[in-house]
């Protein structure tokens, strides 16, 4: 018997995947009657804003009334926040009582950590009787254990390179895992641009009869410490943000919320608007001291440090970077990113199994190796410079997050 949250999550985070497949749990679940498809879902797949969009699609239906149960990975402060609903994160008590009555099934069907993750998350849902339930994606999509659910409708942030390892190498494999979340009739809604991606998604969508929904571009976007802009009929819209990228998050949350509207879910235009002002998601770009600005963004692969590095174009500051990222992404090129907005780079590693090096990281790149990352960053703030910015791997923004807590900043 587990005594508490703490042994639960020490349990769960040693059951290492098998295999990257989608079979055993699969039947599991059957096995246990498929509870969750009593849940009303929405699955969010894709390579980057995954997470912001579904808490933007978390806080306007919220705005609206509804009760919302998310699930989303990894997690920036503790395990729980995986979990939640209406933005609150499951308790250490839940935690504890579906480890105690479910860990022999767990242990007789192999279920590993995020499977664990999601089941609990199912049963979570259904007992708290959630209004809707937002899956975001783990890893891919069609082999990913969110993949059991029935979705209402489907979205596709946008598509980049990420874990090749499990993905492929090229841009159509990788979009055809991630096509993997489209069901039979469910419509998909997606920011994609890339004709490549459009043709595959385009493909599954007509073999699934599913409704293909294409988020139109923001309109009369003006840039600051919030950005405001118009979509569709909405105008003024506001999120308080400095990242220019989360207009694009935030277009997908308003297209889903426009389709559910039209398929007799209660949504006003003033619940849209005061839900996207009052959504905020943590680790991106998110700004956590004034003087001098410090901002902590997880861009973890080569296509959200691209959006990344837009921003902090726009913005023009002087500024200092501290990077760390794990071994399995294109640290490289980054790194060359990076180095197209500032000449003062400190790179330094973190602890986790997965994390690369500093002298890894560093290369032959013009960058200052700081190996203590606490040290790093107070170094950072020594340079003096307008801005901070501390990014890569949201393991290594989990860390500093919790650390900077301490100090009061966040």
């Amino acid at each position: 018997m587990f005594q508490n949250s703490y042994e639960v999550i020490d349990y769960i985070t040693k059951r290492t995947k098998r295999t990257y497949g989608l079979s055993e749990f699969r039947k599991f679940m059957q096995d246990i009657g498929n509870p969750q498809d009593q849940l009303r879902c929405i699955h969010v797949g894709g390579t980057n804003g995954k997470g912001s969009t579904t808490n933007y699609i978390r806080s306007i239906l919220q705005q609206a009334g509804y009760k919302v149960g998310t699930f989303t990975s990894p997690h920036l402060e503790t395990h729980h926040d995986r979990i939640r609903i209406n933005d609150q994160s499951i308790s250490d008590e839940d935690l504890v009582r579906y480890a105690n009555q479910y860990v022999n099934q767990w242990e007789a069907y192999g279920v590993t950590m995020f499977e664990i993750d999601m089941f609990i998350s199912v049963m979570y849902f259904l007992e708290n009787q959630v209004d809707y339930a937002i899956y975001e994606v783990g890893l891919g999509g069609e082999l990913d254990a969110t993949n059991i659910i029935h979705p209402l409708l489907s979205v596709i942030t946008t598509i980049g390179y990420d874990h090749m390892d499990y993905l492929g190498n090229t841009i159509e494999e990788i979009t055809r895992a991630k096509a993997g979340i489209i069901k039979h009739q469910t419509p998909l809604i997606t920011h994609e641009r890339k004709d490549v991606c459009l043709t595959i998604m385009r493909e599954v969508c007509e073999e699934k009869q599913a409704e293909l929904i294409e988020v139109k571009d923001a309109e009369k976007i003006q840039y600051g410490k919030e950005i405001i802009f118009d979509y569709q009929n909405l105008s003024n819209l506001k999120i308080c943000t400095y990242a220019h990228y989360q207009v694009e998050n935030a277009c997908n949350a308003i297209e889903v919320c426009l389709w559910l509207r039209d398929h007799q879910v209660l949504i006003t235009d003033e619940q849209i608007r005061q839900g996207l002002k009052e959504a905020n998601w943590k680790g991106r770009f998110e700004l956590v001291h004034e003087n001098p600005l410090v901002f902590l963004d997880g861009a973890h692969n080569e296509h959200g440090m691209m959006a990344l590095v837009d921003t902090v174009k726009q913005m023009g500051y002087s500024l200092t970077i501290v990077f760390s990222a794990l071994r399995d992404k294109e640290t490289d090129k980054m790194l060359e990113m990076l180095l197209s907005v500032s000449d003062d780079i400190i790179v330094t590693e973190f602890t986790f199994y997965r994390a690369k090096s500093a002298d890894a990281l560093a290369g032959n790149y013009p960058v200052q190796v700081v190996y203590d990352w606490k040290e790093a960053i107070a170094t950072a703030l020594s340079h003096q410079k307008e801005m901070v910015l501390i990014t890569g791997s949201l393991y290594f923004i989990s860390d500093v997050r919790s650390y900077l807590k301490t100090k009061g900043w966040v």
